[in-house]
């Protein structure tokens, strides 16, 4: 949906003069623009409440966006393996404890690949069948094996150049998870299997070298960086082995609820004044099964168009703007946005909730704009919308962009309400008119907070499908369960065939 006319106007007028201290064409072929991001402004608003938060990247796994980052010096990071030796070439860590356990395990020698074979001086855990990564998530098949070593790395200095994929990046499915790594950065088709693992981080790596990144964060159960150098930036701390018992399931999918809202305590600091998302361009992101519409894929837009995102996001990468002192903390924003409206839309549409009700609750949210003196509310309309806004200066062509889709989702939600408001003063009975528009509403925000299962008892998780567990009604319908869930592939996965 595109901002009134006024609005509109009121919006990019003066961005224009700023665009040309950092150009942002308003539609030129595949370029960013301002209609796109206003277009797509749920997507991009959606994709910064769920940065780097487990809980809406497993909903709205497709993630299209792209975000510089960095992991601060002295910071502890977990990897699995089979043997008690630190790893020197490229591999993977993980940010939680349970994650890395899984992958403690000593299968035995593996298999001979195809290409250059990693660093090091042996066989590393990055060399495993991608059929035995996944067995160990769902844990390890009988006679698997002695268990293997958990390793504790930290970090010696910061390492600032990472980039985030957002989404369920690192989710080896066919439902568009790998979108936006395949086609964007390793210029596949998107129709390619989805397996490949390790040839996949080598190509990043690859990839990092040519555009200067140390590694890269995806997600599967559980937040996972792919660091290019095991030699650079990093100190190693110990190996333990793990005990014989099989790691516990439950706890494992305790610790990946527990960092449903955010991976706490700075571990990763992101710059959403670098963000580069194929939302912000004119390109077809439509998903190929119309029964998930709601998911948007690269799959069917022009190669143009995906090879403008790659471009820019290597400019991006490369620019000196990169974590300046002028970033903004667009979640913040975002965050103070949802804190605010989210439960107040769900009570007021609830079967129960009075006319009283909703009057009483709008005028809660709106009267701060009015001026009662002078109740003009085309204007409380305005500063309604740019509230939340009002403190940002934006700097970047990504901050131009974001602020636009802000503003666009804001004026949504402020003009909604302002309707409510005068059915409920004006017309009478208006209830059930005033709860369709802000059914409307909602189905328009898709706010993965709408999903949550509120404070589930001691011995529970609310459960959401996260790769590579999950049934269709764990994705559609997260719910609370204790340790009886079984976890196995008998289970109707969300997710597909493996």
């Amino acid at each position: 949906m595109l901002l009134n006319p006024l609005l509109t106007a009121t919006l990019v007028l003066p961005l224009l003069s700023l665009a040309k201290q950092h150009p942002l064409p308003l539609s030129t072929d595949y370029a960013s623009s301002f209609e796109a991001a206003q277009e797509n402004a749920p997507h991009i608003f959606n994709a910064l409440h769920s940065s780097m938060r487990q809980w809406g990247s497993s909903l709205k796994h497709n993630g299209l966006s792209f975000f510089p980052a960095s992991i601060p010096a002295d910071t502890y990071l977990y990897h699995g393996t089979h043997d008690n030796k630190p790893e020197t070439g490229m591999e993977w860590l993980a940010f939680e404890i349970e994650h890395a356990e899984a992958f403690a395990r000593a299968w035995g020698p593996p298999p001979k690949r195809p290409g250059k074979p990693p660093p090091g001086d042996g066989p590393r855990r990055n060399e495993l069948r991608d059929e035995e990564r996944i067995a160990n998530h769902f844990g390890p098949p009988e006679n698997s094996g002695k268990p293997g070593y958990l390793h504790i790395y930290q970090t010696t200095r910061k390492l600032s150049k990472i980039l985030y994929i957002d989404g369920m990046s690192a989710g080896k499915t066919k439902l568009g998870t790998l979108d936006s790594t395949d086609m964007v950065l390793r210029n596949k088709t998107g129709n390619d299997p989805p397996w490949g693992e390790y040839e996949r981080a080598e190509e990043l790596c690859e990839l990092g070298t040519k555009w200067d990144i140390e590694g890269f964060i995806r997600l599967e159960a559980g937040f996972e960086l792919i660091l290019c150098n095991f030699t650079n930036g990093l100190e190693f701390k110990s190996a333990r082995r793990r005990p014989k018992q099989d790691p516990n399931q439950f706890e494992y999918m305790r610790a990946v609820a527990a960092r449903y809202q955010g991976i706490t305590a700075g571990r990763v600091e992101v710059d959403y004044s670098s963000m580069v998302s194929a939302f912000f361009y004119p390109i077809n992101l439509t998903n190929p099964n119309p029964k998930r519409a709601e998911l948007p894929r690269l799959v069917s837009s022009e190669v143009g168009g995906v090879r403008h995102i790659q471009e820019d996001l290597e400019i991006v990468l490369e620019s000196s703007q990169r974590f300046s002192n002028e970033r903004i903390d667009w979640q913040g924003v975002v965050d103070m946005i949802v804190t605010r409206y989210s439960d107040r839309l769900q009570y007021m549409v609830l079967e129960t909730t009075t006319q009283e009700e909703i009057q009483a609750t709008v005028s809660t949210l709106l009267s701060l704009y009015v001026d009662f003196d002078d109740p003009k509310i085309p204007l409380a309309n305005t500063i309604c919308t740019y509230h939340y806004l009002n403190s940002t200066q934006p700097t970047t062509s990504a901050d131009h962009l974001i602020h636009s889709a802000i503003a666009t989702v804001s004026e949504k939600i402020c003009s909604t309400l302002f309707e409510v408001r005068r059915l409920i003063e004006e017309e009478s009975p208006a209830v059930e008119t005033a709860k369709l528009e802000m059914k409307d509403l909602i189905a328009y925000l898709d706010w993965s907070t709408w999903l949550e299962c509120g404070k589930c008892a001691y011995d529970e998780v609310c459960y959401v499908a996260v790769w590579p567990w999950g049934t269709i009604e764990d994705h559609f319908h997260p719910s609370c369960k204790n340790s009886s869930l079984d976890f196995g592939r008998d289970r109707q996965s969300y997710w597909g065939s493996y």
